[in-house]
């Protein structure tokens, strides 16, 4: 191949308006001139067919080349690329850099870009409330939202198409300014634009989180500390979206890492791994994310050849289905220790949730099979500085709540939501903390699950094993002014939910 640089320009490299990411430049080489070059090895891959597709699409001409990747990325080399068209869409990836960087600095879990007509908003999530950041025009959000998508990705469809929901993953080179571990992208079409969801995962690298730090209480870690000991058995975790469960699960393997002096196999499946775990064999699950039956199958077969892999400890990220359920207590039947999530309401909730998904009862409920279940969500904290006592401004809280509050807390230690201050950002809240339950099931409570319902389990835990409810877990946190009780209400449980339950809770 002998191709004259100063006859053509490269469309396809960074600024270009055919701009590819890094694993498609390797087999792909686009040109002013209408040869478009590809790897002969590579011909009918995913990135060149659709890249095709779109060429056709907007009607361009070209003609098919096959070379070496080679002599792709020879081109690549020798091409001086662009000028004014790089330095706009440099300069694009400068303004997304910016907006990252503004979002960790104020520790945002998420950023929202909002394409309407006319309109853009970009907005922060810090501490589970979405905060106004800045407005844009509709081109500019648009524009932005390509820039991510096509120029910032390294796992992503080759287009990004607005009209249909698409995801992403930023890559290492983006993540590294923004001073961010990973980075989730999805996208989804609204009546009248455009939405795009990034999820902000950071390093933690060394720092020593700690279950107590994260709200769990004394006894709580105790129990955990128990299921970590254990060398087999399937300990799983609920919680909404959000609700903090990933970083839970990072502490207990960091725990169990540090219990077995590193001489433990810990494996992970993640989709994908959201946090590094210094000492563990972190994998992705990779498949179409389009396609749920595709998702089902690969997380049983990863599950499954996951167990070849010699692991002491397998965490898998979700149990999901039916397969995966069944292929993660294949792993404790056959010795190993399981530690997984599944969304359900509360910890024995975990329960009739498996038992939905369709796990045999014989299976479910063989306590020294499933060792743990632990449900937590998170409840916004006070910030100490600005927080307002409670018989200063009890006035102004809706009768009914406050009704609650004086039957159920001890109210001189009560206190509301401040105007917020320099500390917390003037946002009246200073962080989040969990809210948990932690249920180590025995036989007998397995026996009145089946036989009575969850309903008669729940009492039996609570006033046989001294079980800790998120309803007494919140009245202990409002009780050291922690958590406003109203908010407290809205995040985690009604203050007489325990009673409504007919439960006999322990005294405060």
């Amino acid at each position: 191949m002998d191709v004259n640089i100063k006859e053509h320009r490269c469309l396809t490299m960074k600024g270009g308006p055919y701009e590819l990411n890094d694993d498609a430049r390797k087999i792909i080489y686009f040109s002013s001139s209408g040869e478009l070059y590809i790897s002969a090895s590579h011909e009918k891959s995913y990135w060149v067919l659709a890249f095709i597709d779109k060429l056709r699409r907007n009607r361009v001409k070209f003609t098919v080349e096959l070379v070496s990747i080679e002599e792709i990325t020879q081109l690549y080399s020798q091409n001086v690329g662009f000028s004014g068209e790089e330095t706009q869409s440099s300069g694009r990836q400068e303004e997304v850099i910016s907006i990252i960087r503004n979002a960790v600095g104020i520790k945002a879990s998420d950023i929202h870009i909002i394409v309407r007509e006319n309109v853009t908003n970009i907005k922060y999530r810090v501490d589970g409330e979405l905060r106004r950041y800045q407005e844009l025009s509709e081109s500019d959000g648009n524009d932005i939202c390509a820039t991510i998508y096509q120029t910032m990705c390294d796992v992503a469809e080759p287009v990004f198409n607005p009209r249909r929901s698409q995801d992403a993953r930023l890559m290492s080179s983006s993540l590294e300014k923004c001073g961010l571990y990973g980075g989730r992208i999805a996208t989804r079409p609204t009546d009248s634009g455009l939405l795009m969801v990034i999820r902000l995962l950071y390093d933690r690298g060394s720092n020593n989180l700690e279950l107590e730090h994260l709200g769990y209480t004394g006894e709580q870690v105790a129990l955990i500390n128990r299921m970590t000991a254990r060398r087999f058995g399937i300990n799983i975790l609920s919680g909404p979206t959000g609700s903090g469960k990933s970083t839970t699960l990072e502490c207990v393997l960091k725990r169990i890492i540090a219990q077995r002096e590193g001489k433990a196999h810990v494996l992970t499946l993640g989709d994908p791994p959201e946090y590094r775990i210094s000492g563990a064999v972190q994998t992705p699950i990779q498949c179409d994310k389009n396609d749920d039956d595709a998702i089902s199958r690969e997380w049983a077969r990863a599950i499954s050849n996951a167990m070849r892999l010699d692991p002491d400890i397998l965490m898998c990220g979700e149990v999901r289905d039916l397969h995966s359920a069944v292929a993660t207590f294949r792993a404790a039947m056959t010795g190993h220790g399981v530690w997984t999530t599944v969304h359900a309401n509360d910890a024995l909730a975990i329960l009739t949730r498996l038992q939905d998904i369709g796990v045999s009862p014989a299976i479910l409920t063989d306590a020294s099979l499933l060792t743990g279940l632990i449900s937590q969500v998170l409840a916004r904290k006070l910030c100490p500085h600005c927080r307002k006592p409670w018989h200063r401004y009890a006035q102004h809280v809706a009768p009914d709540i406050r009704q609650r509050v004086e039957k159920y807390c001890q109210i001189a230690n009560v206190f509301l939501r401040g105007d917020g201050c320099k500390a917390c950002g003037f946002s009246g809240i200073s962080g989040r903390t969990v809210v948990a339950e932690v249920v180590e099931p025995d036989n007998t409570l397995m026996e009145i699950y089946i036989s009575q319902g969850k309903s008669a389990a729940r009492r039996y835990w609570v006033e046989q094993m001294g079980g800790l409810t998120r309803n007494h877990i919140l009245i202990q946190m409002i009780n050291q002014g922690l958590i406003d009780p109203c908010e407290g209400e809205r995040d985690v449980c009604m203050l007489d939910d325990d009673e409504g339950a007919g439960l006999c809770p322990r005294p405060q």
